[in-house]
């Protein structure tokens, strides 16, 4: 079984998603789950040895963002934000998981 995290740049996903990894680490032992594979979809690893140590994959996809400020970079973003969308959907696609 394929499972696929997503989330964004702080740290108020990717705790939540490490307790839930290893709660799935945890039943694998005890029953009979078929064999999981675990992945983290984001921009940034934000904490690469959690993630292995919890035998989740990192997948690094494009992001763009909105800012409440003004910035040119917003301008740029504009362009940014459907290609990484498009990215990410394809990284998704070629993954195939079953639990997003």
């Amino acid at each position: 079984m394929k499972v696929l995290f997503t989330g964004g740049g702080t740290g108020g996903h990717f705790y939540p998603i490490i307790a839930i990894a290893q709660e799935l680490n945890k039943r694998i032992e005890k029953e009979h789950f078929p064999e999981l594979r675990l992945y983290f979809m984001s921009d940034n690893v934000y904490d690469e040895r959690l993630l292995f140590e919890n035998g989740i994959a990192f997948i690094k996809v494009k992001t763009g963002k909105v800012r409440k400020y003004f910035s040119i970079l917003n301008i740029l973003d504009v362009f940014k934000i459907p290609i990484a969308a498009i990215h990410a959907l394809v990284r998704i696609l070629f993954l195939f998981p079953d639990v997003v």
